[in-house]
């Protein structure tokens, strides 16, 4: 007769297998649970990554936008697009954005047609009005979720996430302008117009310094409080004044400015002391003037220097130095202009300026009423604390006409305006 196990011993037994069998399904809950808090934390992470992303994505196809203009080469603006691109830091602000030529940025002639990068777009130059930034960040190690994989059927790994945007380029609603004004000449002469191209000079009256002697372009006080040349230099150093006085506005500021030198340099990256930083500088602080750029009325090669300009800016040109332009030291580079240091850039060198009816302005300084707006660029720095009279800037037309360049500041508006064109998003 075989022998029975005591009752007492295969209680115990039981237990032991019992506890056994908890042992593992406890382990398996804690799995599951630790899982589930890593799936949060990990999707978490993964959000972050992708709106980081969308940003360097949008920034770049807003940057890349400004310059899809129907003239300028497709490389000027990828190289605006991937470098404001870069300026968006991913993976909780510690990593810069992996964004590449001839990829990241494509080009179409409409939302319904596939984009294609520079060097194979089939489109037309003058049809192509979007741009398209694309932005991905693969081997994102997961922080807890991957514990998962002790479960049958289950493997995670690495994550890949990726953002996309389009923008193209839309009237303004309004733009910023800089302190300086020059005449309207169709109310000089109703049949005289500036050509674009043409170098408008500042000028002062050489009898009586304090006034604006009638030439191209003088100060102007776009504030409302008018609180004088603290309020020009801020102008300057800042974005400029982006409330715009109305049309009939009367406006004007007398007297030879020449402590606002440094203000209006600032947007060259010229600076007059090591380290220092006055406001924010262009993405090129490449400068022109009469000695070094002889034709300085709307000429095809070297006159027109707005060409030459798109070209400088993208390759970040810095301001070439005092003796290249034969200038009595108005300052050193302040900050650097490379691929990589220059992203504190901006666009401030093509800016808005009003036009007045010179022919009601007073030889007492009285204002002027605006007639209009224009686009100009900046073309070269002033002499350090001496008279501006020799400076000048580009006349690039009228701020309403369609295809102004003057697309970098301003609100976006009616997308069939005449306004200065500005960057939007579509997508």
């Amino acid at each position: 007769m075989p022998r029975r196990t005591p009752y007492r011993c295969r209680q115990a037994s039981w237990r032991k297998q019992q506890r056994g069998a908890i042992a593992i399904v406890v382990g398996l809950s804690m799995a599951v649970l630790i899982g589930f808090v890593g799936l949060a934390l990990d999707l978490g992470k993964l959000y972050v990554a992708k709106s980081e992303l969308q940003n360097s994505a949008d920034a770049c196809a807003l940057a890349a936008a400004r310059d899809v203009t129907g003239a300028t080469p497709l490389a000027i603006s990828e190289a605006a697009g991937i470098t404001a691109g870069r300026r968006n830091l991913a993976m909780f602000q510690k990593e810069e954005v992996a964004l590449t030529a001839d990829s990241s940025v494509t080009y179409s002639d409409s939302l319904d047609h596939p984009f294609m990068d520079k060097n194979s777009v089939i489109y037309p130059l003058k049809d192509i009005r979007y741009v398209q930034c694309f932005t991905s960040r693969a081997g994102i190690a997961n922080w807890f979720i991957e514990i998962l994989n002790v479960l049958p059927g289950i493997d995670i790994g690495p994550q890949t996430v990726s953002s996309t945007a389009v923008a193209t380029t839309g009237s303004a609603q309004t733009a910023c302008a800089i302190p300086i004004m020059a005449c309207d000449p169709s109310k000089l002469s109703p049949a005289s117009s500036y050509t674009p191209g043409q170098w408008l000079l500042g000028k002062l009256d050489a009898d009586d310094p304090k006034t604006y002697g009638g030439g191209n372009f003088g100060w102007a006080n776009l504030t409302p409080k008018n609180n004088g040349t603290p309020d020009l230099a801020k102008q300057l150093v800042g974005s400029g004044q982006c409330s715009l006085p109305a049309l009939g506005t009367e406006i004007g500021t007398a007297g030879n400015k020449v402590s606002l030198s440094d203000a209006w340099n600032s947007r060259f990256g010229i600076v007059q002391k090591v380290g220092e930083a006055i406001g924010v500088p262009d993405f090129t602080g490449y400068a022109y003037n009469t000695k070094t750029w002889k034709t300085t009325w709307n000429g095809v090669d070297p006159g027109n220097a707005y060409p030459d300009f798109l070209v400088q800016r993208g390759k970040f040109k810095e301001y070439q130095g005092d003796d290249a332009l034969q200038l009595p030291k108005p300052g050193t580079q302040g900050q650097p202009s490379s691929n990589d240091d220059h992203k504190k850039g901006a666009d401030r060198r093509l800016v808005l300026m009003p036009l007045v009816d010179c022919s009601k302005f007073g030889k007492s300084g009285k204002p002027a009423p605006v007639t209009g707006w224009a686009c100009v660029l900046m073309v070269e720095p002033m002499i350090h604390k001496g008279n501006e009279s020799d400076v000048h800037v580009e006349y690039r037309g009228r701020s309403d006409t369609p295809g102004s360049p003057c697309a970098t500041q301003g609100i976006p508006g009616e997308m069939n305006g005449v306004g200065p064109l500005v960057p939007v998003l579509v997508r």
